[in-house]
C-alpha cells in the first residue's frame, strides 16, 4: 500500500538532511498534512505500532491525528473528555484548512 510505505518512512524524511526528494521539507507543514487515511481505517495500528509518528502529527495539528486520537480516547481508553477534545479539535482544524 502506498500511504503505508509513506508512514513507515516518516522518520528518515524528518531526520533528513537531503531535501531533494522532498520538496516541502518543513516537519511541521509534512507533518500537519499528510493523510493518515490508512489509520482512520486501521486505529489501532497508530495507538500499537505507530505512537511516535502519531504523536509528532498531534504536535503539528493534523486533524486526521487528532481524529483517530479522539476515538482511541474514547473508545479503546474509555476517556470521554480527552475523547471528545480531539475530535473537536479535529473538526476545528478541518475547518481552518
Amino acid at each position: 500500500m502506498g500511504s503505508e510505505n509513506s508512514v513507515n518512512n516518516y522518520i528518515s524524511i524528518s531526520d533528513s538532511s537531503d531535501t531533494d526528494d522532498y520538496p516541502n521539507s518543513d516537519p511541521t507543514s509534512y507533518f500537519r498534512n499528510i493523510s493518515l487515511e490508512y489509520f482512520v481505517a486501521e486505529p489501532f495500528e497508530m495507538l500499537t505500532k505507530h505512537a511516535e509518528f502519531k504523536n509528532l502529527c498531534l504536535e503539528n495539528g493534523n486533524p486526521e491525528a487528532h481524529y483517530i486520537e479522539g476515538l482511541l480516547q474514547y473508545f479503546v481508553h474509555k476517556e470521554k473528555h480527552k475523547g471528545l477534545f480531539h475530535l473537536r479539535q479535529s473538526a476545528t482544524l478541518n475547518n481552518t484548512n
